[in-house]
């Protein structure tokens, strides 16, 4: 049987691995490259070509050991990584805030598990705005092409054994199978499809049924124009595709077809000899140690000063081509040719030795939640800022939690919101507990606190729960007699949808996902989705009335201009000189203009029994007109919620205002 695979070093694959690199590591930089993630999907037909040509030689002289073979992946992947990992834990102690650090622990340990890539799929997706402050994202490709090479060798020999004639049947009937898979997780669950290895299999199986075609003997001219298509598929997609491409499935089947064209027609043509050229050739060589230590270094830079300028990214390629070439000339190349790993007992054990022991060292990084005590108090107190969400008063099924005095008496008051809500609730709690005021929460991220709404995107199903459940609390709070329910929500969000800096590279669609209705509109104006807002409000407002419960609106807080304050906040403040953060952001005239309408709906519901309080003077700089985001402290999270210390600074005085009216405990 005649295996395309030969004995020789190929230059011209190494040159594919460098501009597959070139594309990941330009993509993660944001210089160029929108779709460079592709690189990836490249190293994936690479590895599964050079891998299952390794295989078949040695089945063919009858010397293949799986013992010998998993020594050899040992001696290939692990030093490196785990020089990685550790490397990633040292500085991550040095700059990350606990939680981010503890998070870090926790991949560590997934990656070492050769777990990292189910372990990413808990989160919003590869593309997600948190996954940019994952050091260890980069990882999921290791873990598929580990679990990959767990299994394919026993398959392998098992089909080697029975019918070597029939490996081109079994690779091709399971990249089928895998890619349909693919096709069908990018459409409904689209972080599975592209972390899992169930989607991402049919790439690596490419690559094995190239290893298996009849090796060609003889050149063509066809064999020019197939490079170019090759080079071409490959190529395009790192120009054309962004983060919004749905990705893998059929998405993937260029840069996976050009790969394979680019190994099948070898290094004779003139893109081959392209490929192979010495400068690209030295890439492809450290490819996988630059792999390796890129994107860290972009993260921790990210955590220092945010956003990165073109000096920063230029400066973090530099020192991501020295970290990838010293990694690769003083621990992979050590550790593939050196007598440390020279036996296959040595490599083994040395894994497991490796593995166990970054286990227990990130294992005791996230019990003790990040070591929090490393770093001075006042920056800790800084990243409460950063980290409190208000989830000691929230429930994701709008149940009631306590706030404010508490004792056996009746309830006083309700605070119904969602997490503008939680953001409001410190102050809230500390008027209350002065006042003696016994008071129930019901905060719900992301449900807005009004009966017989929805948002515009939701299904039939789901409008249908979220109205029951509002309809669940106004019963609760109804019986419950409180004299006053306080409404605190993101308004302007949800009768205009997201402001402009939440919609930056994001689809037109995203901004009605957050828009009430009360009819099944998908994508409602800004009238239809106030007129709904206003008609379910007065209808609430009025069954309150029947019962003697004042209803009292609190208008939103302003938005700043300004996303991850407190984050960019703790950042200046941490690493002194590399970022600066505006301490005045949207000004007086920027506030009207997005919110205006939407303060001015509310305030027509004004009645007998309905209130409105709006403290917005308070948080703009008398002198400047501009909102004050921080000051010892961050006051905002981010764009639209207040820290902690924002809520007691701006609504503390607020709430004393509109609570003093509510009897005392004394004079009850």
């Amino acid at each position: 049987m005649g295996w395309m695979m030969t004995k020789h070093y190929r230059p011209e694959i190494d040159g594919l691995r460098a501009i597959s690199v070139i594309g990941v590591v330009l993509f993660h930089l944001e210089l160029g490259f929108p779709g460079g993630f592709v690189g990836v999907d490249v190293f994936f037909v690479i590895s599964g070509y050079l891998i299952t040509g390794i295989l078949l030689r040695q089945l063919g002289e009858d010397r293949f050991s799986l013992m010998e073979f998993w020594a050899r992946r040992v001696r290939r992947i692990v030093p490196a990584a785990i020089v990685m990992v550790v490397g990633a834990l040292l500085i991550g102690a040095f700059l990350q805030t606990p939680e981010r650090y503890a998070s870090l622990a926790r991949s560590a340990m997934a990656h070492v598990l050769m777990a990292s890539n189910c372990y990413f799929t808990r989160d919003q997706g590869y593309f997600a705005e948190k996954s940019d402050h994952e050091p260890l994202l980069h990882t999921w490709s290791l873990s598929v092409e580990e679990q990959f090479y767990l299994i394919f060798p026993l398959i392998v020999c098992f089909v080697w054994k029975r019918a070597p004639q029939r490996l081109a049947l079994v690779f091709t009937s399971a990249a089928l199978i895998s890619f349909s898979w693919s096709w069908i997780e990018v459409v409904s669950n689209p972080k599975w499809a592209f972390f899992l290895l169930p989607a991402r299999g049919w790439e690596l199986l490419v690559g094995a049924l190239l290893a298996i075609l009849p090796q060609k003997t003889m050149r063509s001219l066809g064999d020019e124009a197939w490079a170019g298509l090759g080079l071409v598929l490959v190529l395009a997609p790192m120009f054309f595709f962004d983060r919004q491409t749905a990705f893998p499935g059929p998405g993937a089947l260029a840069p996976v077809l050009g790969a394979a064209l680019l190994i099948w027609t070898g290094g004779s043509t003139k893109i081959g000899k392209l490929l192979g050229w010495r400068a690209l050739v030295r890439i492809g060589l450290i490819s996988y140690s630059l792999y390796l230590w890129h994107w860290p270094f972009v993260v921790f830079a990210r955590e220092m000063v945010i956003e990165l300028t073109l000096t920063w990214k230029i400066s973090l390629l530099v020192a991501s081509l020295l970290a990838g070439y010293s990694s690769w000339r003083w621990v992979e190349m050590p550790s593939r040719s050196g007598l440390l790993l020279a036996t296959r007992r040595r490599s083994l054990i040395f894994g497991l030795t490796s593995a166990v022991t970054l286990f227990v060292i990130a294992f005791s990084i996230k019990a003790s939640g990040g070591f929090p005590s490393r770093l001075p108090a006042e920056l800790r107190l800084i990243i409460s800022d950063i980290t409190w969400n208000g989830a000691e008063y929230t429930s994701a099924k709008s149940e009631a939690m306590p706030i404010g005095f508490q004792d056996d008496g009746p309830v006083d008051f309700v605070l119904w919101g969602d997490s503008h809500g939680a953001s409001a609730a410190p102050a809230v709690n500390a008027v209350a507990t002065d006042f003696k005021l016994k008071g129930h929460a019901y905060l719900n991220n992301g449900t807005p606190p009004v009966t017989g709404l929805w948002f515009a995107d939701m299904s039939e199903a789901s409008a249908a729960e979220m109205v029951a459940l509002n309809e669940r609390v106004l019963a609760e709070i109804i019986d419950s007699k409180p004299m006053a329910v306080f409404l605190v929500g993101r308004w302007v969000a949800r009768c205009e949808g997201y402001n402009e800096a939440e919609m930056v590279g994001e689809p037109g669609s995203l901004r009605f996902t957050t828009m009430l209705v009360d009819s099944m509109i998908p994508e409602p104006t800004f009238k239809e989705a106030s007129s709904a807002l206003a008609r379910q409000i007065k209808a609430m407002g009025a069954r309150l009335a029947v019962h003697g419960i004042k209803l009292v609106i609190f208008q939103q807080v302003p938005e700043s201009n300004e996303s991850r304050t407190a984050s960019r906040f703790y950042s200046m403040k941490r690493f002194s000189g590399t970022s600066k953060v505006p301490q005045f952001t949207t000004t007086k005239d920027e506030f009207l203009k997005r919110q205006k309408r939407t303060m001015k709906l509310l305030k027509n519901q004004t009645t007998e029994n309905v209130r409105v309080i709006d403290a917005s003077s308070q948080f703009f700089f008398r002198d400047r007109d501009q909102l004050k985001v921080y000051a010892e402290r961050a006051y905002y999270r981010d764009e639209d919620h207040l820290t902690r210390a924002g809520a007691m600074h701006y609504l503390e005085p607020a709430f004393k205002k509109f609570m003093s009216w509510i009897p005392r405990e004394e004079s009850k």
